[in-house]
């Protein structure tokens, strides 16, 4: 048989070693008399042992995994981050299957040339889908200006959610003395055209951040709207 760890450390036997529920170390010795000052080193250092022991099971037993950031539910435009990329949208009840018919019913619904608004598609994953709006980019410059914006917006489907991303994001301004209009990216982040070295809001595009962020959360919304047969197009199929 092997020895035991008091015959190891030179510790007499009658030593009970009690670990409670409450994570508190309790050392009884039957006698303690008998202990010279060498074994009541010993005994000190075994005790030091298992109490260190016992403290990084506890430690470690416990869940240190940070809780994550719930995804995004409405989108929102800073400077350090330009457009949120993307929300993400409870849909309790409705299958990935489901989703996804419903997105191809209200885009054909919604857009004109939906054959060339789609712009890939994976059955049951996702949707990439290409629009245009009529002067939704807008600033005031003692007079408000406006331009037409066209993105690219990917929506992706799991059981009970969907994604919606926007992929890009353009505007048709004029470009030089040429007068011409061309597509061109808006891109918010660290843009010192539309914010300030503080991170505020230039006055002249307070508003174009809140149309904008608004277009997109409406878009979504009126997705949702449709999957659940709640806006008038949807209703309009009831017949």
């Amino acid at each position: 048989m092997g020895e035991s760890l008091f015959m190891v450390l030179g510790l007499p036997e009658p030593l009970l070693v009690n670990l409670g529920s409450s994570s508190t170390l309790s050392l009884c010795l039957k006698s303690t008399s008998g202990l010279g000052r060498q074994n009541k080193k010993r005994m000190k250092k075994f005790i030091f042992l298992v109490a260190t022991a016992l403290t990084s099971s506890i430690l470690f037993g416990q869940d240190t995994t940070p809780a994550q950031t719930p995804p995004p539910t409405n989108f929102t435009i800073t400077k350090d981050v330009g457009l949120s990329p993307f929300i993400v949208v409870k849909t309790e009840g409705k299958t990935k299957e489901e989703l996804y018919k419903k997105t191809i019913e209200w885009i054909n619904k919604n857009y004109n040339k939906p054959s060339e608004v789609i712009k890939a598609q994976v059955e049951n994953d996702y949707i990439r889908f290409q629009g245009v709006s009529k002067e939704k980019y807008c600033w005031d410059a003692l007079v408000t200006f406006c331009n037409d914006i066209r993105y690219e917006v990917e929506v992706s489907f799991k059981d009970g959610k969907y994604k919606f991303e926007v992929l890009s994001l353009e505007d048709y301004h004029v470009t030089g003395a040429s007068g011409l209009r061309v597509w061109g990216s808006i891109n918010y982040k660290e843009s010192w055209t539309h914010f300030k070295n503080t991170g505020e809001v230039r006055k002249m595009y307070a508003k174009n951040i809140k149309e904008i962020t608004s277009f997109f959360d409406e878009l979504s919304k009126n997705l949702y709207d449709y999957i659940y047969n709640q806006n008038d197009t949807a209703k309009s199929n009831d017949w």
